[in-house]
């Protein structure tokens, strides 16, 4: 399986599955902790570039 396709759904019943092998369920928690990763710094670019900040 691809884990770069598979849906967030599926990465995380993946992760949690224990009859799955262990590189298997590494593999699909770093790819769900890289598009978390990746959608954060996405909102901070739309931040950047309206101007906002979100601190306050």
């Amino acid at each position: 399986m691809d884990i770069s396709k598979a849906t967030n759904q599926q990465l995380y019943e993946i992760a949690k599955d224990d009859g799955a092998r262990m590189k298997e369920r590494y593999a699909a928690t770093k790819e769900l902790q890289r598009r978390k990763q990746e959608k954060a710094n996405e909102a901070l670019k739309v931040d950047i570039q309206n101007q906002e900040n979100r601190w306050f």
